[in-house]
């Protein structure tokens, strides 16, 4: 009876033991910084602007160009992934009437180390953005490092 007593015991360690273990990663599941962006009315940082006519947006990639939403309306706000190759990333939004607006995002690269589990993942900085004016009048960075976090990075405000 003794000798089942200490079994049980050692049993029970080992077991709080084997739960207690933990495999340590706290990798990130995406790997994708997304660039988020806000859509307001001109003059008023805090009324947002919502497309009454259909938004096509294309993300130019090398020479090419690659639909990433297509067709939305009502739309306020996008989440666009950025190059981690490219320094530049240029967005082509095109809108119902056959106008386009072409936007230049210039970002820093930033490599960071996670873990040995994890590698590495890319974080961005926003220097500057270029961009036509045929509907936006102008573009502000209100955050400008671009990393896994839900917060906004810019706002675009559209002529009405």
């Amino acid at each position: 009876m003794k000798g089942k007593g200490i079994i049980y015991t050692l049993l029970l360690a080992c077991a709080a033991m084997l739960a207690g273990c933990d495999g340590g990663y706290d990798c990130y599941l995406e790997n994708i910084a997304y660039n988020r962006i806000g859509f307001y009315k001109t003059g008023n940082a805090e009324q947002k602007y919502d497309f009454p006519e259909e938004l096509t947006v294309s993300l130019l990639v090398n020479g090419r160009d690659s639909i990433v939403v297509n067709h939305i309306k009502n739309a306020d706000a996008l989440q666009l992934p950025m190059s981690y190759t490219n320094t530049c990333d240029t967005i082509v939004f095109s809108y119902s009437n056959n106008i386009d607006d072409t936007i230049r995002f210039y970002h820093e690269n930033i490599l960071f180390y996670q873990s040995m589990e994890c590698g590495t993942i890319i974080y961005h900085r926003l220097d500057s953005i270029r961009h036509t004016k045929r509907f936006i009048d102008s573009v502000a960075i209100v955050n400008d490092y671009v990393k896994f976090e839900a917060n906004e990075n810019v706002k675009i405000f559209f002529i009405e």
